[in-house]
């Protein structure tokens, strides 16, 4: 049965936002699109929650959903974002952390308004929650639709350049688990730990670092990679028996991301892939 299943897996993206952090589609909406353009495996990898798995329904066939999150860890004073996929989603330690990474984000968001507001931009705690949903898991692109929606920038990506980008005026870090506690917790979660977008790392030399903490994957595709570095990161993930995934990092149709329903894996993207789900699988099973 899951040798068939693979062997039906063509169309694939493995990197998807909705509403429930920072995109715009819901959930609900998002895996219906999915169905409808025919993919046959995809992830909903939002930023430090899996909340929008609760908004599924529980047959999608003919499509395979993988579940995911992208976790947020630091490394050297840099981001680095590790998906997490297959993750027993009930684990406490997992659990743990993504509520660590909620209260977390509310307070930053605090700060970061506090800030802007000693620069005479005046927004409220309240609109960006109302922005952000129930669940008020705040991310930086829902205050930069507030400074949008009041006209103090005319887009969200001035609202990062000018505002709140990494090292900008009112830019706030927000609390983050080192990479090797991240793989931890993942693997605690009986989940595959694979680093999101390596092309964006400051070094791409740190992936000699992750190695060693047991790191499982490379997102080799991305739309943000160029050839060469697909090329590269290949060579890396087989020179050290790693998993190779790829997905088009899905926000919005009006982003530069509106890579939905056309990835160009190659082949041997997709073939890690089929051998990750198949592992999932006899995980799930076993659980």
């Amino acid at each position: 049965m899951i040798v068939k299943e693979i062997n039906d897996i063509k169309r694939i993206n493995l990197h998807l936002h909705t509403n429930v952090s920072d995109g715009s589609l819901s959930p609900k909406t998002l895996v219906n699109k999915a169905r409808e353009i025919g993919l046959d495996l995809i992830s909903i990898t939002d930023h430090d929650t899996a909340d929008a798995y609760a908004q599924i329904p529980e047959n999608v066939s003919p499509l395979r959903i993988l579940p995911g999150v992208e976790i947020s860890s630091r490394y050297e004073d840099d981001d680095v974002h590790i998906l997490a996929y297959g993750c027993d989603l009930t684990n406490k330690a997992l659990q743990e952390m993504m509520e660590m990474y909620l209260v977390g984000r509310k307070e930053r968001a605090k700060k970061m308004i506090s800030i802007l507001a000693d620069m005479g931009i005046k927004i409220s705690l309240e609109e960006v929650i109302s922005v952000a949903g129930s669940r008020e898991l705040i991310v930086r692109p829902h205050i930069a639709q507030v400074l949008v929606k009041h006209g103090f920038c005319q887009t969200k990506n001035e609202a990062f350049d000018k505002y709140i980008g990494n090292n900008k005026p009112a830019y706030v870090p927000k609390p983050e688990v080192s990479v090797a506690e991240a793989v931890s917790i993942i693997h605690k979660a009986e989940g595959v730990a694979v680093i999101a977008h390596p092309g964006k790392l400051t070094k791409l030399s740190y992936i000699d670092d992750f190695i060693p903490m047991g790191i499982d994957g490379l997102e080799v595709w991305h739309p943000d990679h160029y050839q060469w570095e697909i090329d590269n990161l290949i060579n890396i993930a087989m020179k050290n028996g790693l998993y190779m995934t790829g997905g088009s990092d899905f926000h919005s149709e009006q982003d530069k991301h509106n890579l939905f329903d056309i990835i160009p894996l190659p082949e041997i993207v997709i073939q890690s892939i089929k051998e990750l789900w198949k592992e999932y699988q006899c995980r799930a099973l076993s659980r």
